[in-house]
């Protein structure tokens, strides 16, 4: 996405304000919704250490160790959300310059042309790369963030299937070992690619990273409500759209003082409303196969049905195995997973999503702070026990 690319922001019911703007080659929709509660009376964190924000007292918006490296100033105006919706574009654009494979002034381009040698980069690079590495870790051999060595032979557009030898000497160079960051406490951030051959790619965690971080900047400019949708990361806070309707219907609410202030839960009038995600149908495109109920959080799915080809009698899914640099074989044809972060989302959907439609909620039961919901081949739903009354399928 560049400086030119059109944002236009749109209005919606209940006062919502919007923007939908593309970036990372995805489309991003931003939607924010007034709040009766008083901003600025509670602090709102998302993140953490350098990545934490709050609102003063005075509802002046304020971020840490952000101003100078996005290049762009919070609002000073809590109440505008125009302002707000307009720092996200600027951070994700800031977010496409660090992190893109095309630029050569991108910190990931600068890591590899000086590999193996350590570059610094900006503080949000090293946090990324260095928060990516457990996930790496903790996936049974599925998720690696150096697959871009092998990655880079498909061509999922034109159908072209690479060689075995092209793979083996790739997967050669797909280890997470070659990749190190510098510590959370380091006052100079750095990056380093060991392995001059092998290949950073970070998209199967990125969006999570910023999907986080737009949610922690909306928070700091004094937004509890609001729904993203970075590509199917979605991320929800707050009451979901109606609730101030709904609650007025069931307790004669009239909006006015009584309903202002900290008696107000989520900042919307009345009972806070849940929100409802749709899990898209692998099997049938355009529809939904469940919806689950959330009051807060975050909701990524991977799928094996996004991009795919046929050569020679044999289907091509894009989700490819890191042991082997083929498609996963897995009887999911996708996998949804539900945390607080979208982080935790994105860094463990892949790895549900190839261990299978049992073996992945099996996976997660064991991981503390997720949830997970499987579809397999045969279109049949399955979901982990914390979503046990959440979910309505069909």
């Amino acid at each position: 996405m560049g400086e030119g690319s059109a944002v236009r922001f749109r209005s919606g019911p209940e006062g919502t304000r919007a923007v939908r703007f593309t970036c990372f080659d995805t489309i991003i929709d931003l939607q924010v919704y007034p709040s009766c509660g008083k901003q600025g009376e509670r602090l709102a964190r998302v993140g953490s250490g350098k990545r934490s924000f709050h609102i003063d007292p005075d509802c002046r918006a304020v971020a840490r160790d952000r101003a100078s490296c996005c290049g762009s100033v919070v609002p000073d105006d809590a109440a505008a959300p125009d302002d707000a919706l307009a720092a996200c574009v600027a951070r994700c654009r800031h977010f496409e310059r660090l992190l893109s494979r095309t630029d050569p002034s991108s910190d990931i381009s600068r890591a590899h042309a000086a590999s193996p040698d350590p570059v610094p980069v900006a503080p949000e690079t090293a946090e990324l790369v260095r928060l990516a590495l457990p996930y790496c870790a903790g996936s049974r051999g599925c998720f690696d963030i150096t697959m871009g060595t092998v990655t880079s032979l498909w061509d999922f557009h034109a159908g072209i299937v690479p060689s075995r030898r092209a793979l083996a000497d790739a997967l050669g160079h797909v280890g997470v070992e070659a990749v190190e960051a510098s510590p959370a406490d380091a006052v100079a951030p750095w990056l380093a690619i060991r392995d001059p051959k092998a290949v950073l790619d970070l998209g199967g965690i990125a969006k999570g990273y910023i999907a986080d971080d737009l949610a922690g900047l909306l928070a700091a400019c004094g937004i509890d409500r609001m729904a993203l949708n970075l590509g199917g990361n979605v991320v929800v806070r707050g009451s979901a759209p109606g609730a101030a309707i709904a609650a007025e219907n069931a307790a004669g609410c009239k909006n006015d003082t009584s309903c202002s202030g900290e008696s107000a839960p989520d900042g919307a009038c009345g009972n806070p409303m849940p929100w409802h995600i749709g899990i898209a149908d692998p099997l049938h495109p355009g529809r939904h196969c469940a919806v689950i109920e959330l009051d807060a959080g975050s909701v990524v799915t991977s799928g094996t049905r996004e991009r795919r080809f046929s050569r020679g009698g044999v289907t091509y899914h894009h989700i490819l195995d890191p042991r082997t640099g083929m498609p996963a074989v897995t009887d999911a044809a996708s996998a949804t997973v539900v945390a607080e972060r979208s982080l935790d989302c994105d860094g463990w959907s892949t790895t549900v999503l190839m261990l299978g439609a049992q073996g992945g909620i099996d996976f997660a039961e064991g991981v503390s702070g997720i949830e997970a919901l499987t579809v397999d081949e045969c279109g049949r739903v399955r979901w982990t026990s914390g979503l046990a009354g959440r979910v309505a399928v069909g």
